[in-house]
């Protein structure tokens, strides 16, 4: 019981820190923990219909003791969408973290080259470097930096983009 109360007397300040609404976060909170294969895609839609821009919240969310490490998971992968100097800040901490559970690190890692690799590629490359060797996350992070995976997500965003160009011409038309 005593713990249950320090976990929400926790979230109520982390909340009023970053003056988020506690309804709209519960929601948000809702989406992310559904069971089951649900899209990214889908999930960032039903976030903003509820908030504009959901960083603030991914980042308390992936914060947020007793949370499943999926809903962490998930917060963390969203974040590359809000590529802000919060979240970037947020992120690289993340996978300096040497306390932090090894898939959060993993996941802050692909979320900040995901975010961030198009705006400021070399300082993503050399940062992420740092970890090529750690023991926990080195693997993931020499996959995120190799050239190979790089160019085919640069290709796939593209592809994405011209789709979603496609969609909103034809709904123009």
């Amino acid at each position: 019981m005593m713990k249950w109360i320090l976990t929400l007397l926790l979230l109520q300040s982390t909340l009023v820190a970053e003056s988020l609404d506690p309804n709209r976060y519960q929601k948000i909170k809702r989406i992310l923990s559904q069971t089951g294969h649900v899209e990214l895609e889908d999930m960032k839609r039903s976030m903003e219909s509820i908030v504009s821009y959901p960083a603030p919240y991914l980042r308390t969310l992936s914060e947020e003791p007793g949370v499943r490490i999926y809903v962490k998971e998930r917060s963390l992968l969203l974040l590359s969408h809000y590529p802000d100097g919060e979240s970037e800040t947020f992120l690289k901490s993340n996978v300096a973290n040497q306390t932090l559970h090894p898939s959060l690190r993993k996941f802050s890692a692909r979320s900040y080259r995901d975010g961030f690799i198009g705006k400021k590629s070399d300082q993503v490359n050399a940062y992420l470097s740092q970890y090529s060797n750690d023991a926990k996350i080195g693997e993931t992070v020499r996959t995120l930096l190799d050239s190979k995976i790089k160019k085919n997500f640069n290709s796939n965003t593209e592809n994405q983009n011209a789709t979603e160009d496609l969609h909103l011409k034809k709904k123009t038309n």
